[in-house]
């Protein structure tokens, strides 16, 4: 890869990066104001399961775009690196899934905390899974 490539590949990652932060924090926000104008209770329970959701979503888009792409090469590597790497990396956070887990232990919810635990990583294997299966 020469420089200009790499430049280039470093550009599209951190703009796939950017979009797919951007529709996390969007999704996080609308989901927390609808829940908060009903109740402000419910703003703060329903915060996990959003992060939960992008996740999801995440591994999903990463199936599909493994199965469609592969190992790409060319342009091809380029569409993968901004959706792949960036997009993906981007709406995906275990950082705020972690926090989102602590949380829910320090609320004294702690069979909640653990399924999250079990919930997100098997949902997003699944959901990984299923973008491969439905793109093939």
């Amino acid at each position: 890869m020469s420089a200009g490539q790499f430049l280039l590949a470093v550009l599209l990652v951190g703009i796939g990066g950017g979009l797919g932060s951007v529709v996390r924090w969007g999704v996080r926000e609308l989901s927390t104001r609808v829940a908060a104008s009903r109740d402000s209770v419910r703003a703060e329970q329903i915060r996990p399961w959003t992060t939960f959701v992008v996740n999801i979503l995440a591994c999903f888009v990463l199936g599909t775009v493994v199965a469609r792409l592969g190992s790409a090469t060319g342009s091809g590597e380029l569409v993968y690196l901004t959706l792949a790497v960036g997009f993906c990396g981007g709406l995906s956070t275990l950082s705020t899934a972690a926090l989102d887990i602590v949380e829910l232990v320090r609320r004294g919810t702690f069979s909640v905390a653990l399924a999250y635990l079990m919930l997100s990583t098997g949902s997003g294997m699944a959901a990984l899974w299923l973008g491969l299966v439905l793109v093939s």
